[in-house]
């Protein structure tokens, strides 16, 4: 079974604040050139997308010289809505028995999907990792972190710490991400591949979740 995780891009939706404006023009129709062609005009950050080291790093490495292998890689969920918008810590990490450790990515379920669409998905109050927390992640030797709210870093720290430790421990970061229907699931192959151009700092992603064995067979789902 194959679940996608990532939110439609529409003309009208909210961007974050100081986004650049988003813009889908038709070129091209079947009755005036015989063929559909549009023009896509937006932010390297838009909707379900993925942050690359070079984002906020002089000498960090933009997603098109990565490794394919780092946007896949097995996945676990965790569900932080309980936490009701408090920090995730390393000791409420270090608590989540062992799952970290035999993960490549880490995706936390804030439910501030279900604002998606409103300009209530970019107020506060989601749950996003403390600095001690996010020097944990990158101990864990993970691929990535992702998360269903529009950033890993809480909106009032424009210096954006969560996201400079995790970037600087060599991990990726996934935004935006549709978490709501795998979030009692521990465990899925993860495949969230971005859009390969020159010096990407970021990049919207098609994130797919696979619960497929390597014989094309259904997986165990807990």
């Amino acid at each position: 079974m194959l679940i996608d995780l990532t939110h439609t891009i529409v003309p009208d939706m909210p961007m974050a604040p100081g986004s650049e404006p988003l813009a889908l023009a038709a070129t091209g129709s079947l009755t005036r050139t015989g063929s559909r062609d549009t023009l896509l005009t937006l932010p390297s950050h838009t909707g379900t997308h993925m942050d690359a080291p070079a984002h906020l790093l002089r000498e960090g490495s933009s997603l098109d010289v990565l490794p394919v292998s780092q946007f896949c890689g097995r996945a676990v969920v965790l569900d932080v809505t309980d936490l009701t918008g408090a920090a995730i810590t390393a000791d409420w990490l270090r608590a989540q028995n062992g799952l970290l450790h035999t993960a490549d990515f880490v995706l936390f379920y804030t439910g501030w999907e279900t604002r998606w669409g409103s300009g209530a998905y970019f107020a506060p109050g989601f749950s996003v990792p403390d600095e001690e927390g996010a020097r944990y992640l990158v101990s864990c030797g993970l691929k990535g972190v992702g998360t269903d709210a529009w950033s890993v870093d809480a909106p009032d720290r424009p210096n954006r710490p969560v996201h400079r430790a995790l970037l600087g421990g060599g991990l990726v970061i996934l935004e935006s991400l549709c978490l709501r229907k795998v979030a009692p699931r521990q465990a899925f192959q993860l495949i969230a591949l971005p859009l390969k151009f020159e010096n990407a700092d970021g990049a919207p992603v098609r994130a797919v979740a696979d619960f497929r064995d390597t014989s094309g067979k259904e997986m165990d789902q807990p």
